[in-house]
């Protein structure tokens, strides 16, 4: 994993280490110099730091070569293209596979690279399929969570609280759902808003200033940046609210899940798969801030209903469990590697 970042990418390839250990292997994880979140990494088990100036950066291959050279595997997992060309570069005897995160990066242009493939959902499975990759060399894998303590029904207020958790760039689709609070505040619908996440230069100024230009004030909606807690977040909240243009299987949408809370989320191709309309949540169509506003207008006016889907939601959480993705996830690697032996 050579992203830098806190996002979801970089969270999943921590979840990923820990759900494998848990399963009884053996993990290594390489990650970048500079990750942010490299204290959680060490945390979880072998981490080996690399320097790296990117995608074609040949002498960082050469350097972790040498930090590996006493050391065999079993399989290579990779998330993310720049992961998958320095693992290329190793010659390392083992299967290289492909977590497939996200339509962001083009794994696609990638496949003759790979010896596996990891998805998220059927549709990536089947996105895959029609570009040529054949099904045998793919399995499909949830992302996995950490269920923790039972949470408990969000305290009665007056004014409920709805949440988001992201980074603030265009495909999270914060902006869709600043629209939709205006409409919410023209209805005279009582609600707050906390969006944690910053932008690619790690700001929320430019949110600040959307919110002001829409009529949205502070004590509305507010942008504190990153948590170091996105679970007591979630927990704090009436409802969490996914309004993205793309995804492909939100970490922060299953830890809502594991959280308690009901979810009013964009339609996205591979999402039904984590939530049953009407049951756990409400889904939108992409983009839909009407839409969005009478999703959240509806539950905002319900407690009861909130409540219900809030435990539905806790729930089909358990099917994320750490234990249980790691089961699965080692069951999947240990078949494609036999595949491509």
């Amino acid at each position: 994993m050579m992203g830098k970042g806190r996002g979801g990418l970089e969270r999943a390839g921590i979840d990923c280490h820990e759900a494998l250990s848990r399963a009884g292997c053996e993990v290594v994880s390489v990650i970048h110099a500079a990750s942010q979140l490299a204290d959680a990494y060490r945390r979880a088990g072998t981490a080996i730091p690399l320097r790296s100036l990117g995608a074609w950066d040949v002498v960082a291959a050469l350097r972790l070569r040498r930090k590996l050279r006493d050391r065999t595997f079993d399989a290579v997992v990779v998330h993310g293209n720049r992961a998958l060309y320095l693992a290329r570069r190793l010659g390392l005897d083992a299967p290289l596979i492909a977590v497939c995160h996200t339509t962001n990066y083009n794994i696609l242009k990638t496949l003759d690279l790979i010896d596996g493939a990891i998805v998220l959902s059927r549709h990536y499975f089947d996105v895959l399929t029609r570009a040529g990759f054949p099904a045998r060399r793919i399995r499909e894998v949830s992302n996995s969570i950490r269920l923790g303590d039972e949470p408990g029904d969000p305290p009665d207020r007056d004014v409920p609280v709805i949440g988001g958790l992201g980074r603030l760039v265009p495909n999270k689709g914060f902006d869709v759902l600043l629209g939709a609070l205006v409409l919410l505040k023209e209805r005279s619908t009582a609600f707050r808003c906390v969006i944690h996440g910053v932008d690619d230069a790690g700001s929320v100024a430019a949110f600040e200033k959307m919110r002001g230009q829409l009529g949205l004030g502070a004590h509305e909606v507010a942008f504190p940046g990153w948590t170091a807690e996105p679970q007591a977040f979630l927990r704090s909240l009436d409802i969490f609210c996914l309004p993205s243009r793309r995804e492909v299987q939100s970490i922060a949408l299953l830890e809502a899940l594991a959280a308690g809370r009901p979810i009013v989320c964009a339609r996205i191709p591979g999402l039904e798969q984590v939530f049953t309309e009407g049951v756990e949540g409400i889904f939108v169509d992409i983009e839909d801030r009407v839409g969005l506003a009478d999703a959240l207008d509806a539950l905002l006016r319900d407690r009861d209903k909130r409540l219900a889907m809030g435990r539905a939601a806790r729930r089909r959480a358990h099917d994320f469990d750490v234990d249980a993705v790691g089961g699965r996830l080692r069951a999947a690697l240990e078949e494609l590697a036999r595949g491509a032996a």
